[in-house]
């Protein structure tokens, strides 16, 4: 019996938007300081084309996702708690998730299988907590955490006397989920 293995080669993020790119018809509407927000402005820069290509050595194939989507929606995957299945239909849905990941109004998500290979060859490879490692740098690059202090009163948290979970607090919880799921998947290797 032969088995044919169909291969993927590293995706790439077109430089140029498309017609109905939700960012560039609605960004305004992103919530200043949400992580939509920051991840629309940052995706690029947090996971640029070149931080995923060990992932996909071979350049046959049909081309993968680009990296800055998977790290976006992983990110968005973990700050929501959600399954494969309901990311990808946030990412089909949800104009907030579409504008941070830079998709058009009118595109599809991928499979919710995808996000399983992509796990999967993170965990493989000789840097498997690289997306935790992106976030942390341009979150010190670009200064988002400065000035930011917790205060505990009577065992409640309180973001600069503000109650409620900002971005700041949501994007370190997210670095920390995605560090514990990693390391699962570490020691299930």
């Amino acid at each position: 019996m032969l088995v044919v293995k169909t291969g993927y080669m590293q995706g790439i993020e077109e430089a140029q938007r498309g017609y109905l790119d939700v960012e560039s018809l609605a960004g305004e509407l992103l919530a200043p300081g949400s992580a939509y927000a920051f991840l629309a402005e940052h995706r690029g820069r947090l996971f640029p084309d070149s931080m995923m290509e060990d992932l996909f050595p071979s350049k046959r194939g049909r081309p993968s996702i680009p990296a800055s989507v998977i790290g976006t929606v992983l990110v968005l995957q973990a700050l929501e708690g959600l399954s494969d299945r309901a990311a990808a239909e946030a990412l089909t849905y949800d104009l907030r998730w579409k504008a941070a990941c830079g998709y058009g109004l009118t595109e599809a998500a991928f499979h919710p299988t995808a996000l399983v290979h992509w796990r999967n060859r993170l965990r493989a490879s000789d840097s498997p907590h690289r997306i935790n490692e992106a976030v942390a740098q341009v979150i010190t690059a670009t200064g988002v955490l400065a000035g930011r202090h917790r205060r505990a009163v009577d065992s409640t948290v309180f973001q600069d006397a503000v109650a409620r979970q900002d971005t700041i607090t949501q994007l370190i919880s997210v670095i920390r989920r995605f560090g514990k799921a990693m390391v699962c998947f570490v020691k299930l290797k």
